[in-house]
């Protein structure tokens, strides 16, 4: 199962850390409603497990500091997807097609 998990994609370690810090926030967030919640959950539980390596890659961080940066991005979410995403490819917030 492991070896299937990891050819499509899906470290283990990476997604439990992003699912726990997504619990984090969204214990955090009381006045969100169950769909938020759910999404944001799902948002920092995928962020932490795509994002992890390009992070690492970009940081030059690595080793056992991979497992805190999966937490990380799952604390942060989808808000720290958009704000990475802006810093990667400099995008500017007042920018507009």
């Amino acid at each position: 199962m492991k070896e299937f998990l990891e050819e499509i994609g899906i470290n283990i370690a990476f997604v439990l850390a992003g699912l726990a810090g997504s619990l984090v926030t969204v214990s955090n967030n009381a006045t969100k409603n169950l769909k938020s919640s759910i999404a944001g959950i799902i948002a920092g539980t995928f962020s932490a497990n795509y994002l992890t390596q390009v992070v690492v890659e970009i940081t030059g961080l690595n080793g056992k500091t991979e497992y805190g940066l999966a937490f990380i991005l799952g604390y942060i979410g989808l808000k720290g997807v958009e704000k990475l995403s802006k810093k990667i490819f400099h995008e500017d917030d007042n920018y507009s097609n």
